[in-house]
């Protein structure tokens, strides 16, 4: 430990195994990883990385799994490919806590860099409304990246200050605030450096702010849940003892279960002040108690008068459906039926047209970057499937799905242009851009040949998801 985090001894008055806390600090973060279940489920993802990745089952969170810390998942091909998300094991406790399901709608106030919107997304089993915000544009790049790679068509992303999020009263389900803080739960990365009281009185005020907003937009009877990654009880217990003191006929803590191994209460009481009792359901994580990083969360359930029902989102800011002139072609060069696409819908873009849930809902009022997925350029003379589209529709195309073996498809992740032999190509593959298939699952599209007798393939594969090839 460095003279830089000297500033965390304070929290010796509330742990009696400081020492070891101090110990745990000094040690590398093992990251997680949990499988993308649109895609293949946990015991063939295990399988598939067996000899590459160290992968221990978390006890606490199916699908999800704790790597060694020299692992790599990133340069993997299942990484690209979409088949997991990649995080620190305590960032997956305010999803489990939040526990939404399947018709719920579910607004993340402060999304950036993504990885909870996506595991949201993935309980909704990709249909519904998930509204991803951040306060920062080119934050959400990262959360942009993972819808395209694990094929998310449930999310609208918004950029605004979360706590003037123009967005109706009791409208969502469930409300995730994985609020901004001063982070000292990621020490073990090298967040060592002691914070300002002026500083972190303006982080509470900012925390205060999001979470009153949560409760506005949250339904009666909805959950939401508040989350930092730092141990901080100013930020943490102080700032949901407030809440409750003032909001506490309208919410309550509720309790919880299938906590991680480990886990430790909200704290009673800390230097001069003492916190609402109901903490005792909150959840801390300390690092040498969890073996994760630091982290602190707490779901609120909001109070649900009899006859008070969720209200509606109110008008649609979803674009119209497309009239592409080109689309009905590519479908069909696929075999795409009509009856194929109904969970979706296609609507234009200014670049792309889109792929969406057809339950998603996206009000009027906040300002869109993105609605689901892109499906085609729309610039194009003729419509061209993207990586991302294909990744997540191949599984329904009839016809023009090239299988390819090891080598074809390491060399087609490397931009390569890959000669074939006749017999690799099925009858129902013809010229043209084609779906690739690896391993029982969708890679993205290639550019099929055939000139002077000769079959080859021209990879299209993302210039940005290049890494090395495991």
């Amino acid at each position: 430990m460095t003279v830089e985090g000297d500033h965390l001894r304070r929290y010796e008055s509330v742990l009696p195994d400081f020492e070891a806390f101090w110990e745990a600090l000094q040690r590398p973060l093992p990251q997680t990883l949990a499988v993308n279940d649109q895609r293949l489920g946990a015991e063939a993802l295990a399988e598939g990385l067996a000899g590459a990745l160290s992968l221990t089952p978390l006890s606490w969170r199916p699908g999800a799994f704790r790597l060694a810390p020299e692992d790599r998942p990133g340069r993997h091909w299942r990484f690209s490919a979409g088949h997991f998300t990649v995080q620190e094991e305590a960032s997956l406790l305010p999803v489990a806590l939040l526990e939404a399901a399947p018709g719920d709608r579910v607004l993340d106030l402060c999304a950036a860099p993504g990885n909870k919107t996506a595991l949201l997304a993935l309980a909704l089993r990709n249909r519904g409304t998930v509204i991803a915000n951040d306060l920062q544009e080119s934050r959400l790049a990262a959360l942009h990246d993972l819808i395209r790679r694990l094929g998310l068509m449930n999310v609208s992303t918004t950029c605004g200050d979360g706590a003037r999020l123009p967005l109706g009263e009791s409208t969502f389900d469930r409300v995730l605030l994985d609020a901004p803080c001063t982070a000292e739960g990621k020490a073990q990365r090298g967040y060592l450096r002691a914070s300002s009281d002026t500083f972190r009185a303006g982080l509470r005020q900012t925390q205060r702010r999001l979470l009153e907003q949560a409760l506005k937009l949250c339904r009666p009877g909805g959950r939401i849940v508040y989350s930092t990654c730092t141990f901080a009880p100013e930020e943490n217990e102080g700032v949901i003892t407030a809440f409750l003191e003032a909001f506490g006929d309208q919410v309550r803590v509720r309790p919880v279960a299938g906590l991680p191994p480990g886990a430790s209460p909200g704290l009673e009481a800390f230097e001069d002040q003492r916190f609402h009792p109901d903490l005792v359901h909150a959840c801390r994580l300390w690092p040498q108690r969890s073996g994760t990083g630091g982290f602190f969360a707490v779901c609120l359930e909001k109070a649900a008068p009899e006859g008070i029902q969720r209200a509606a989102l109110g008008p649609s800011a979803l674009p119209e459906p497309t009239k592409d002139p080109r689309l009905p072609a590519l479908l069909a060069r696929y075999g795409w039926s009509a009856e194929d696409l109904e969970p979706w819908r296609l609507l234009d873009s200014p670049r792309n047209v889109r792929i969406l849930a057809a339950d998603h809902e996206a009000p009027r009022g906040p300002r869109y970057l993105t609605h689901g997925l892109d499906l085609a350029r729309n610039r194009a003379r003729v419509a061209k499937l993207s990586t991302p589209a294909a990744m997540a529709l191949g599984p329904l195309a009839r016809r023009e799905v090239l299988p390819l073996a090891d080598a074809a498809f390491l060399a087609y992740r490397r931009r390569e242009t890959i000669g074939l032999k006749a017999e690799d190509i099925p009858p129902s593959v013809t010229p043209g851009a084609v779906i690739l298939e690896h391993q029982g699952t969708f890679q993205g599209i290639g550019l099929l040949h055939f000139e002077n007798g000769t079959w080859t393939l021209e990879s299209q594969f993302p210039k940005a998801w290049v890494r090395d090839n495991t």
